[in-house]
């Protein structure tokens, strides 16, 4: 019985670590972006949020240990662009790039919804008008 007592608590012991993985996970969403004609406004994406169906939606306690971003433009990026990420209790982190990874947010709720918000420095109209292709968000949680 002994034997077969180790033999358990080591098959316990080599699956442990991957339930603490299956407690990992990420979710993504993307959404067409905004168009901003003047400098001086700020313009917000729609809301980017984890599926209705995730873990996260189903169940409370996961929270958020990075979040990757992905920003596409149909025009070059204006002089003097901001990007700047929020949640809906608006808990901001200002972006640096088109693309990249951010850990501002660890450990805040993972169902979180986030707004993309763009700004450019300045007075008087764009030309050309930003235009945001496509707005990518990809939140890592435990």
């Amino acid at each position: 019985m002994l034997c077969l007592f180790g033999k358990s608590l080591l098959s316990v012991s080599l699956l442990l670590p991957f339930a603490c993985m299956a407690a990992s996970g990420s979710w993504s969403d993307s959404h067409s972006g905004v168009n901003l004609q003047n400098r001086g406004v700020a313009a917000t994406s729609p809301p980017l949020r984890a599926p209705a169906n995730s873990v996260v939606t189903q169940s409370a306690g996961h929270t958020i240990t990075s979040i990757s971003w992905r920003i596409q433009f149909l025009t070059a990026q204006p002089a003097g662009i901001q990007f700047k990420l929020c949640t809906e209790s608006n808990d901001c982190a200002y972006l640096e790039g088109a693309v990249g990874e951010t850990r501002a947010f660890y450990g805040k709720p993972a169902q979180s919804t986030f707004f993309l918000t763009y700004f450019v420095q300045g007075k008087g109209a764009l030309y050309p008008p930003l235009r945001v292709v496509s707005n990518q968000l990809m939140v890592n949680y435990q």
